[in-house]
């Protein structure tokens, strides 16, 4: 079955450029000229992959996708940016962005992000199925039961509200511990440590939750 990817720029001679290649390669497009375009077509279809422009028309790129995962649509996105800034590329990588490729770009080059981001995800898919037990407060990862502590529950349940977006060490403290607690925040990163403990495959790569170096943690899966 053909890759559907939902391509999104407002300018008609890269959108076509775009376009062609995509289909020449055998994936299924979908193109959108403008922001709110672009949120309304990403929730009305499933797709695996979006190439989103970071300047648009009505919502810029970063809105589409903030809304996208405050919404809970994990699509994997790819940000065509014109600016080749450090703080444009962190600023869509906290957003919730699995990648980003700046212009002017060789079709080969984007050809290639797609065929990793693409290769990524669908193997975090089959590998993290991911659920929790809100009955008896434990974790199911690929069939398998694992015990969590009453805090380990708190903040994977938080992060899973959160999931594909970068949260802060005091909003995690805030939300978890309450802001009137006597712990201290050094406390989030031990129960990160032990969450990896229980939930990674490798804790000094971890896959599931990530660290922002700087920002904080995302939970991707």
């Amino acid at each position: 079955m053909k890759k559907k990817i939902l391509v999104v720029d407002d300018e008609p001679t890269i959108l076509e450029l775009i376009e062609y290649n995509l289909e020449s390669n055998d994936y299924q497009v979908t193109t959108a000229t403008d922001g709110q375009m672009a949120f309304d077509k990403v929730n009305s279809d499933v797709f695996d992959l979006m190439l989103l422009d970071q300047m648009l028309p009505k919502l810029s790129g970063i809105e589409v996708l903030k809304k996208m995962r405050k919404s809970g649509n994990l699509t994997p996105v790819i940000f065509l940016t014109a600016v080749d800034s450090e703080d444009n590329k962190i600023e869509g990588l906290i957003s919730g962005a699995d990648d980003y490729i700046t212009k002017p770009f060789s079709i080969k080059e984007l050809l290639a992000r797609i065929k990793v981001v693409l290769r990524r995800t669908s193997k975090q898919e089959r590998e993290n199925q991911f659920q929790l037990n809100t009955d008896i407060k434990s974790l199911i990862i690929n069939d398998k039961e694992i015990s969590l502590t009453k805090k380990e529950y708190e903040l994977l349940e938080f992060l899973i509200r959160n999931k594909g977006i970068v949260v802060s060490r005091e909003q995690i403290f805030d939300n978890v511990w309450g802001i009137n607690s006597n712990s201290q925040m050094r406390m989030v990163d031990i129960q990160i440590s032990h969450l990896r403990d229980k939930i990674e495959k490798d804790t000094k790569n971890p896959q599931i939750i990530k660290t922002v170096h700087g920002f904080g943690y995302i939970l991707e899966v």
